[in-house]
């Protein structure tokens, strides 16, 4: 479950930007759905611009150059719009980077998700944001990132900062969505044993709860039998995570 708003969001923002800061107005960009990009050239000979001013160009496919990309970078078109972001980059990097990573929010009337899911937390790359008198009922994904520069993300058009309790909960959150552990889901098919491998498995699932960890001994799945349901996660309605433990050994 998300937190409250008044555990999530600081009544009195810092000084300076912070990491999960919501920003109005930061450009959003995407590359076209294309297979080649569209890249910016001159107008006369299509030559390389080592400066983008305003002024007439050229856009062209760059297979139909002989040079793209041969030096350094080219400019290229992208899909762009402007809304609200949260700042993901950590708060003691944001005057180290000259790139910042930031999530859309996105509203959640007419996103099509199950409100009840997301308000439980059940989506594992989806965030609810608590409710905010800045803007609607809102969510980001955490595997929709994208990048900007600090220009372009100024400290006035920050409308919200989060405590230390809703940044840990929203990076926590980040951290399973981006990163979370590996393994075999029920009905998976069982695979030949790696070199180090003992043929034992253990529910990842099962580690971050005040539960006996599920394992299957070795010697009980053979090459191409299907793994099975893990009790526990059975019981809390989650796919079960089987990894493979390995020997005890010096790396």
């Amino acid at each position: 479950m998300t937190l409250a708003p008044d555990a999530f969001y600081l009544e009195s923002p810092p000084s300076s930007l912070q990491q999960g800061d919501i920003i109005a107005g930061v450009p959003l960009l995407l590359l076209p759905p294309l297979d080649q990009l569209i890249i910016v050239r001159s107008q006369h000979r299509r030559l390389k611009l080592e400066h983008l001013d305003p002024g007439e160009v050229e856009l062209v496919r760059e297979s139909t150059v002989k040079d793209p990309f041969d030096d350094a970078h080219e400019y290229a078109v992208v899909v762009a719009s402007r809304g609200l972001g949260l700042l993901l980059t950590a708060t003691c990097d944001l005057d180290k980077l000259d790139t910042w990573l930031i999530c859309p929010l996105y509203p959640i009337e007419g996103s099509g998700h199950d409100v009840g899911n997301l308000d439980a937390g059940k989506f594992h790359n989806l965030y609810r944001l608590p409710d905010y008198k800045h803007f609607d009922a809102a969510y980001v994904e955490f595997t929709d990132i994208r990048p900007l520069r600090p220009e372009q993300c100024p400290l006035k058009n920050r409308i919200a900062s989060v405590t230390r309790e809703g940044l840990n909960d929203l990076m926590s959150r980040f951290g399973k969505s981006v990163g979370r552990a590996w393994g075999y889901a029920d009905g998976e098919l069982v695979e030949g044993l790696g070199k180090y491998e003992t043929g034992k498995y253990r529910c990842a699932q099962c580690n971050i709860y005040d539960v006996t960890v599920s394992e299957i001994p070795a010697g009980k799945l053979k090459i191409g039998d299907r793994f099975p349901l893990c009790d526990n996660c059975a019981k809390i309605n989650r796919a079960p995570q089987w990894y493979p433990l390995t020997k005890h050994r010096k790396s």
